[in-house]
């Protein structure tokens, strides 16, 4: 496996500018009473490296404290306004792109990450119109779109990557959300730490499956990638 920040520099500098780099994206955020606040953080880390290890591409450094959207007034939850992240992105991005890697995977365990996301991929196509870049959600990518915050998917799927997970402390919850956007989900639901759906049903074993389904589909998107830009 290629990983950046276990490299020299000289190392880095003889790498194929061809290869994708994939960034991994998390938040320390709130998931309810039954999981520890590095969720997000865990499964962006950890689906990024087992992509990099199934195939070539050059695993870099996880970006922690991501945009806190309407979790951030739970406690525990430690992350940066949407202008901070974006400023983040295309920082990262642009001195990667001056180094010569153009071709970018931004994988988050974070769904508002894409808010940030957006704006600096506007950013940076001003100054580098050639660079290749895509955001992927990993549990939306590989087709899971039934997820919601801390319920039973999200559960299984942090407690599979090796996230604490306190199943005797697991409660239900589910947010009866107004019409309109809300600002704060702590304003509207206190007592969950964010919670929407049944954790208490969660399976390991389901988890585990999940995991794996995750891997087999993130790992033929980024070689089909490699496969394309190297013209092979």
């Amino acid at each position: 496996m290629i990983e950046w920040s276990q490299l020299t520099n000289e190392e880095i500098a003889a790498l194929d500018r061809r290869l994708p780099v994939i960034l991994p994206l998390g938040l320390i955020e709130a998931h309810g009473p039954h999981l520890a606040v590095s969720v997000d953080t865990d499964t962006a880390t950890y689906f990024a490296r087992r992509v990099a290890e199934n195939t070539k591409a050059i695993l870099l450094p996880t970006v922690h404290y991501g945009f806190a959207d309407e979790m951030r007034e739970y406690v525990g939850t430690l992350g940066v306004s949407f202008e901070t992240m974006s400023q983040v992105l295309a920082d990262l991005a642009g001195i990667l792109c001056f180094q010569g890697f153009k071709n970018q995977i931004w994988l988050s365990g974070h769904g508002a990450n894409s808010v940030p996301a957006e704006c600096a991929l506007h950013k940076l196509w001003r100054e580098w119109p050639d660079l290749h870049a895509c955001y992927w959600n990993y549990w939306t990518v590989a087709g899971l779109t039934g997820i919601s915050h801390a319920d039973k998917g999200e559960t299984e799927i942090a407690a599979a990557v090796g996230t604490r997970f306190h199943a005797e402390r697991a409660r239900d919850f589910h947010v009866e959300k107004p019409w309109y956007r809300i600002r704060s989900r702590a304003a509207l639901q206190p007592d969950s730490g964010g919670v929407n759906g049944q954790p208490t049903l969660a399976s390991i074993e389901e988890g585990n499956a999940a995991r794996e389904k995750i891997v087999e589909v993130l790992t033929v998107k980024v070689q089909a990638i490699i496969q394309q830009e190297s013209g092979a």
